[in-house]
């Protein structure tokens, strides 16, 4: 066999090893009923933030700057806590239409790793100029 053989061997193999790799980090956006089927696993959840019957975002920067809690709530309706150990809320996390949160959860509680805010504002304002200046 010649050497050019062997390397483009050698090739196929490593590139086969990086995708089989690499299918284990794919993630699809889990349910909070779903998620607690999962303990431990690594998910990413679609949710917004429940302020219903008094719940609120526990957060006191003097006594501990690192722990966030909250509540949230899915579109199917699911709830889970959720506790963001990484520091201070995310700005506009109250004003914010939906999160996308990463994280595992365990048996009390969604243990967040990030928290990415989809915030609408920015597009309906400029869905307001457009339609203004069309008429």
């Amino acid at each position: 066999m010649k050497t050019v053989h062997i390397v483009i061997l050698v090739v196929i193999a490593v590139a086969i090893g990086i995708l089989i790799s690499s299918i284990g980090d794919l993630s699809t956006y889990d349910t909070i009923n779903s998620a607690k089927a999962k303990p431990g696993k690594f998910l990413h959840i679609i949710a917004k933030l429940d302020t219903t019957q008094g719940k609120k975002i526990e957060y006191d920067a003097l006594k501990n700057p690192n722990y966030l809690s909250f509540h949230i709530v899915d579109s199917l309706g699911g709830k889970a806590k959720v506790v963001y150990l990484k520091g201070q809320p995310p700005t506009d996390m109250v004003k914010s239409e939906r999160m996308v949160l990463k994280g595992k959860m365990t048996d009390s509680a969604f243990l967040c790793d990030d928290i990415l805010i989809k915030c609408p504002s920015k597009y309906t304002d400029s869905k307001a100029k457009i339609s203004t200046a069309s008429k």
